[in-house]
């Protein structure tokens, strides 16, 4: 923001998912980007995206299976808040509350690798540097 403070004035982001019957449950985006052309006139940049689910969705199912199968292995049981990453609606344990933040998500699942490996856990206090 400080090097281009002209992408970050007036800055404006919509997302809409409407249901449109003749794509059943695909997914269409259309992104408009909007750029300075030559001798600074406006322009705009249109792209239209169209995807399945299922595609989309196959990497991530796959990850949750052998993540799955790695808990289990590793003799974890019940909920399994550090896959919260991988869920639109995830779970905590009772009394505790899920977690939705998608960055404290990702770092709960690499910070439970790193223990289950036997790897130090990744704080960002920047403390190593001092010690």
């Amino acid at each position: 923001p400080e090097t281009y403070p002209e992408l970050y004035k007036d800055f404006s982001h919509v997302v809409r998912i409407n249901y449109y019957p003749p794509r059943g449950d695909n997914k269409e985006g259309w992104d408009n980007i909007d750029i300075k052309g030559w001798l600074g006139y406006p322009m705009q940049i249109k792209v239209n995206f169209l995807c399945r689910d299922s595609i989309l969705a196959a990497p991530l199912v796959l990850d949750l299976a052998l993540f799955s199968d790695f808990a289990q292995r590793a003799g974890m049981k019940g909920i399994q808040e550090w896959l919260s990453f991988y869920y639109k609606a995830p779970m905590a344990a009772a009394g505790l509350q899920p977690e939705h933040d998608l960055f404290i998500q990702q770092t709960k699942l690499k910070n439970t690798l790193r223990h289950l490996m036997g790897e130090e856990q990744i704080t960002h206090l920047g403390l190593e540097y001092y010690q």
